[in-house]
Parts: structure tokens; sequence; C-alpha cells
């Protein structure tokens, strides 16, 4: 579609919810296609038909994804300009009741068509600070994954003993973290919160693909001259990121203070939007 506004922004699609599919009609993870998508996108647009406020199972594991994200997220419904206005008052209370308790907010997060453009706009002039809290989010996430392998790695070590069977070790290990307090250990020993790692499922999967015997220990991968992975990575999350953040938002606010040259034949410089502007245009996930 030729619209200018299209070279700022990408809007992107993700598969419409299907609450009475029938079996087999759907042949991959719906959830984990969501979640990345969830996951890379810098503005999350969730639309309702009028005549359909109902929420069932998938849209309600679909809202408990959103959770956490409800800054990024806006509820449009669709065809409101065919409702009359006393009818749509109703359609609004009912989408509110349906919706409050499932985002856990008290009012959910809707937006009318100048808001959203608002939004909308604010979301490409921050599609930086966005980047970078998204690296920062995976960092966190790499950072836990390493410390809880570790935990698992070290319980491992722990109690292997000189005729144990290592296969059947971990596989206990791996089936009852619980009692070899796996996760309370982490806890404990990182500051890393209990809800912030993923359950003892996906890790009973990931070590029944990857052998947790043939992983280093985090202490393993340290160097006298290169250092310890696990410790740049927290530099990274604590210290480089933000100040990564810090330092664009500083050059942004010099670049909006300069004055625009104006010496003859010669060709403006375009100032970079500054946070807060709102141009004429929309995305929900910016390019």
């Amino acid at each position: 579609m030729p619209n200018w506004l299209l070279r700022k922004a990408t809007f992107v699609e993700a598969p419409g919810i299907l609450e009475m599919r029938r079996p087999g009609e759907r042949l991959y993870p719906y959830n984990d296609v969501v979640q990345w998508f969830i996951d890379r996108a810098d503005l999350i647009l969730v639309m309702f038909d009028y005549t359909k406020l109902d929420a069932g199972y998938e849209l309600e594991a679909i809202l408990d994804q959103l959770k956490g994200r409800e800054a990024q997220t806006r509820i449009l419904l669709n065809k409101a300009d065919q409702v009359p206005a006393e009818e749509l008052i109703k359609v609004q209370g009912s989408l509110f009741w349906n919706l409050s308790p499932l985002l856990g907010v008290s009012t959910p997060p809707t937006a009318q068509e100048e808001a959203l453009l608002s939004d909308i706009a604010l979301a490409v002039n921050s599609r930086v600070d966005n980047r970078i809290a998204i690296a920062r989010r995976h960092a966190v996430r790499v950072r836990n994954h390493a410390q809880m392998v570790d935990t698992y790695l070290t319980t491992y070590y722990k109690n292997k003993g000189f005729l144990t069977s290592k296969h059947k070790l971990v596989e206990d290990i791996t089936e009852n973290p619980h009692t070899y307090n796996i996760y309370e250990g982490v806890s404990m020993l990182t500051n890393i919160s209990r809800y912030d790692l993923p359950d003892p499922e996906i890790y009973r999967d990931f070590f029944r693909v990857h052998s947790l015997f043939d992983f280093q220990t985090l202490k393993g991968t340290c160097s006298f001259f290169r250092g310890c992975p696990l410790t740049k990575i927290d530099a990274a999350i604590s210290s480089d990121l933000p100040e990564l953040l810090d330092r664009y938002r500083r050059l942004l606010e010099a670049a909006a203070s300069a004055p625009t040259p104006k010496s003859k034949g010669a060709t403006p410089v375009p100032v970079p939007p500054v946070r807060g502007s709102v141009p004429a245009a929309a995305t929900a996930r910016t390019s």
C-alpha cells in the first residue's frame, strides 16, 4: 500500500483468536508465536469486535501474556462507528468489566482515535529507547538462565558419588528440583526473584535435549585475562545499557536545541524527533 506512513512504521497482524477451534486446526504453538511478536512490539493493539466481547480460554491466555506490558497495550473497539451512542456506552462498560480482572488493572488501556495516534507517534519517537529496553530484557533472561543451569549443575556435582549413575541423578534432579532446593538456592544466592524464572517443567524438557553434565559451571567459564562472562552481562544490565540510553537522550536534546544552518544553497539538516513530539505518523511496531 503506497502510504508515506509505512516508511516510518511497520504494522504486523498477529494470528487471530479462535475460541471454538476444531482439533488439529492449529498445527503450531500459538501462544509462543504471539509471545514472539509481543517481545518485539513497541505498541500492542488488541482489537475487539463489538459483537464478540466475551473472553474465552485462548483470549485469557493472551491477556495473561500481556501482564506487565499494560503501558504498551491499547484496547481498540472495531466498527465502533456502527454502534449508536447510547449502545456504545453499554458496549464499553461490558468490555471494561470483562477485561479488567484479566489484565490486572482497574481500567483497561483503551484508546480513542486521536489518543491512539499520539501513542503511536510516541512509539515512533521511542524506538531507540525500546530497542535498548528489549536488549536489557533479553540480557536479564540470559543471566537468569545461566544462573539456573549453574545451580542445577552445582547440585549435580554436590550429590554425585563414586558409584552414582549420573543419568539417574540428573533425571532425579530435573524431575524433583524442589527436593534439592534448586529454586530456593537461586533466590538465596542471587537477587533473582522466583517469579522471574521459568517453571521446572521448562528445565526438565531442556535437560532432556541438552545433557546437564555437558555444561561448564559459571566459575569454569572465567579466565584471568578475559574475566567472567556473567560479570559482563551483569555490568551491561546494571550500567552499560542504562548509560547508553542516557547518552542517546542527551544527543537528542543537543540535536533539538542546536541551531539549524542556513547557509546559501545548503540543505537544512533534519533534526531527529524528540521523545514526546507528535508527528503525523503511527505504528504498532517501528522499523
